[in-house]
């Protein structure tokens, strides 16, 4: 008999049938790197390094509750959602974490959400690994099934929504729901997925990161309902009445939700990972830029102008955006000075400082017409001009660590140690990469949770 709700019921079926055996060797490693780089941006968003991670957590000490999984950084444990609403706030808190796919910050949401229910069910790295998979492949394919040609449709984050069906991913598959209850998973997922790009205006960037451990909260919450009988919307992924194609995009591309389903895995998509903690539409920008300025040996004294040329679709993400994280005026103007991007560089308004002040207001940015049919997501030019007369420029498509143009494993590595280093120390931060690289052979998460506590 045809079912009613097709493509409902081939993601559940997929879901509840899922396996750490079908993962290809990619697939397997490179979920082992996203891990390694998402605990490095825990580290990077410390709570008493970073007052959104303070805040939050908190929050969710005063609330109470039975003590089932680790909050990051303090010294209690929380019940799974809300743990899970900790280390996802905490998790893109520094804007540091890479591994996005299809418009997600996905490691952000699901490394968060995997390590929070591994841990309460007490299960092995193998299990932990197909989780994230899963949620890798379930969000990517209704994020795409969604896409327009706009960046964020109804104003949406598509973090945050779609980010929302990967925790849930993850939650029924640790949970070991079978396809009915997997079916109201998602539906209750879909029923409360939600998140605007509204964070932008909001200079404190706490709103921003709120968004994504909301996200992992209400996945969580989605799959522990599920499994005690809670019901949902049946067709959550088809083209029922009010559906989420309607509420989030106004644009609905079925067919991928199941191509190749079962055969590809999207984890082994994953973007790269990014050198530095602020807006990704910016790297590429840096990279051009550090590049003029070692090759031609300049001082900031010398440079009279920086311009800086984007996509015109994205200037808008990062043009004078109140968020210092996303403000390319801000961000260039630092890398110009400092040579580099700090973990706490945007906590603070450094154009408070005479040279980063001065730089800034040097710093031009263009929706360049040259760059729209780059295969890159977020190409730039830049070009620097000095007070001599001299124009100096430099073209990147690809930064750094883009998945075109990757990060080698030491320097990922090197980028773990950077963060963790003030946190816990060096001896521990090289247990943590050990541990890492051996995830298929623990019995159970919690030895590479207890790792994470400071010693």
């Amino acid at each position: 008999m045809k079912s009613q709700w097709p493509y409902t019921q081939r993601i559940t079926n997929h879901s509840a049938s899922f396996r750490y055996v079908a993962l290809s060797p990619k697939a397997v490693s490179t979920a082992k790197n996203i891990l390694l780089d998402t605990l490095g941006a825990f580290f990077a968003a410390w709570p008493d390094r970073h007052p959104v991670s303070r805040l939050i957590s908190e929050f969710v000490e005063q609330m109470g509750g039975t003590p089932e999984c680790t909050v990051f950084g303090r010294d209690f444990k929380a019940p799974a959602a809300n743990a899970a609403l900790v280390n996802g706030t905490m998790g893109y808190a520094a804007d540091i974490e890479g591994a996005g796919i299809a418009r997600i910050h996905a490691a952000a949401v699901f490394i968060p959400t995997a390590l929070v229910m591994c841990e309460r069910q007490g299960l092995d790295g193998k299990t932990f690994i197909a989780a994230l998979a899963l949620a890798y492949d379930v969000a990517a394919r209704v994020s795409e099934a969604n896409r327009t040609d706009g960046s964020y449709p109804h104003s949406f984050h598509p973090s945050a929504v779609f980010g929302t069906f990967g925790a849930a991913a993850i939650t029924g598959y640790t949970l070991s729901l079978d396809a009915k209850r997997f079916v109201n998973a998602y539906g209750l997922a879909g029923n409360v997925a939600s998140g605007l790009i509204a964070w932008v205006d909001d200079p404190t960037e706490h709103s921003r990161s709120y968004g994504i451990g909301v996200a992992a909260r209400n996945g969580v919450t989605a799959g522990l309902l599920a499994e005690r009988g809670f019901g949902g919307p049946q067709g959550i992924f088809d083209p029922m009445k009010y559906n989420i194609f309607d509420a989030f995009s106004g644009s609905m591309h079925l067919e991928e939700l199941t191509q190749n389903l079962g055969t590809e895995f999207y984890i082994e998509r994953a973007d790269g990972f990014k050198q530095y903690p602020c807006c990704g539409d910016i790297h590429s920008g840096i990279d051009a830029l550090l590049k003029i300025i070692s090759e031609h040996e300049l001082h900031i004294g010398e440079i009279s102008q920086i311009i800086h040329k984007v996509k015109e679709t994205r200037r808008p993400v990062i043009d004078n955006n109140p968020l210092r994280s996303h403000c390319a005026q801000y961000i260039m103007a630092v890398a110009a000075v400092e040579r580099e991007i700090r973990w706490d560089d945007f906590l603070l308004d450094r154009r408070q400082e005479e040279a980063i002040g001065a730089m800034s207001q040097r710093v031009s940015l263009i929706g360049s017409p040259e760059l729209a049919y780059s295969p890159a997501a977020a190409p730039a030019i830049v070009e620097v001009k000095t007070n001599r007369g001299q124009t100096f420029s430099e073209r990147v498509d690809f930064a750094k660590g883009r998945s075109e143009n990757p990060l080698t494993q030491s320097e990922l590595e090197a980028k773990f140690i950077k963060w963790a280093i003030p946190v816990v120390g060096e001896v521990r931060a090289l247990q943590i990469i050990s541990t890492v690289q051996r995830l298929e052979e623990l019995t159970d998460i919690r030895e590479l949770i207890e790792l994470m506590r400071k010693p």
